[in-house]
């Protein structure tokens, strides 16, 4: 609100200083990403991550580092670009830049997994979600709390098997029935999903051997994220994330950082709940009434 050239009455300017400190909102941010080194979790068809020194120590009297790592595109916290399971859609660099920053959801269906582990999100718990907490936010990133991230850099607990033979997996997953769902949302509600994120290793369950939860997304420009970290620290809307995946040319995927903003509860009766804001209001409010 500009007052500038214009006379305010003590009134007028004590509320806008009022609504001015309610609305200074901060936010809390959190890493939905998990540390890229020799353990991470990657695709167990992949090479695992490979680091090494180059240089480490004082040189011509300034200190100087240098190192060298090869990955897997599919390694870690990484995106899935829609390129990676359908032919000419997008790739990582390909991602509209407005797509990696979303209006995060989490569905959890960690009750579900403890029943079965290789159990999956369906369409009817979508539905049901969205009657609880309301229909999915425009520029939508739905993350599927699954809780398999307590098990994550335990390669045995992690894929359920202890070898890898890739067609006895067990973890849970996403069904094509919520992926459909998903991909036609925006012809349902005039709403944009541009992305899906789980704490598992892969979108489509342990037993799958079509990935047509993958297929489904990917046809639709619908990217993905894997092995995401930390989502139990989220609220289940009404926050931002913010995507920064590698910027590998025509990539398939790569390790990307996530970033969730939740809005502090940032209102009038924060003025009263801190003294703090007491001592900076009170005295100013003085310095006004005295300009009248």
């Amino acid at each position: 609100m500009c007052v500038c050239g214009v006379m305010q009455s003590p009134l007028t300017l004590l509320l806008v200083l009022s609504v001015g400190t309610a609305s200074c909102s901060g936010f809390v941010d959190i890493d939905l990403g998990y540390e890229v080194n020799e353990n991470s979790m990657h695709w167990l068809t992949d090479e695992p991550f490979k680091w090494e020194l180059q240089s480490s120590g004082y040189k011509d009297g300034h200190w100087y580092e240098s190192n060298r790592f090869c990955t897997a595109e599919h390694l870690g916290t990484h995106i899935d670009a829609p390129l990676h399971f359908a032919y000419g859609k997008w790739s990582v660099t390909d991602i509209p830049l407005e797509h990696l920053i979303c209006q995060g959801v989490v569905v959890d269906i960690r009750d579900k997994v403890k029943k079965n582990p290789a159990a999956e999100l369906t369409a009817t718990d979508l539905m049901t979600w969205m009657n609880n907490h309301g229909p999915l936010p425009d520029k939508a990133l739905v993350f599927v709390l699954t809780g398999w991230g307590s098990r994550y850099g335990n390669k045995t607990e992690y894929f359920g098997i202890t070898n890898n033979d890739t067609t006895k997996l067990a973890f849970p997953g996403i069904n094509p029935s919520a992926a459909q769902l998903l991909t036609g949302y925006e012809q349902a509600s005039g709403k944009r999903v541009f992305g899906v994120g789980i704490d598992t290793a892969s979108f489509d369950h342990g037993p799958s051997t079509k990935f047509e939860t993958h297929i489904e997304l990917s046809k639709a420009n619908i990217y993905g994220l894997e092995n995401v970290a930390n989502l139990e620290e989220l609220p289940t809307r009404g926050f931002e994330v913010i995507v920064m995946p590698i910027k590998v040319t025509g990539g398939s995927g790569g390790p990307t950082r996530i970033l969730a903003r939740i809005p502090e509860e940032a209102n009038a009766a924060i003025l009263s709940s801190h003294p703090l804001h007491n001592y900076f209001i009170l005295p100013l409010i003085a310095t006004v009434l005295r300009l009248f």
